[in-house]
């Protein structure tokens, strides 16, 4: 993993993650761990879930669904599930 994964490949697979797990949200270190465990993005066992913060910390949208809370310096971040870009609800 020495090369660098893009924000949308991560924004892909944890909103497909929240979805097959019936999940509206996850933690920043939740999402870290199945990320490290995919092979997406290596985590760092002494501070779990800095390489997905640091990217989270740039705020510039690209990972899809993710909010810090409370919107301040120390918040914790978390996805939440969004619908693919594009894409529509089905009515039945």
């Amino acid at each position: 993993m020495s090369r660098r994964v893009s924000n949308a490949k991560i924004s892909e697979f944890l909103r497909d993650r929240l979805r097959t797990r019936h999940l509206d949200r996850v933690s920043a270190v939740e999402a870290a761990r199945w990320l490290d465990a995919a092979g997406i993005l290596r985590d760092n066992p002494e501070k779990p879930g800095l390489p997905l913060r640091k990217r989270l910390r740039e705020r510039d949208g690209s990972i899809i669904g993710a909010q810090q809370e409370p919107n301040k310096p120390h918040g914790r971040w978390y996805i939440y599930r969004v619908a693919r870009p594009g894409r529509r609800h089905r009515r039945r």
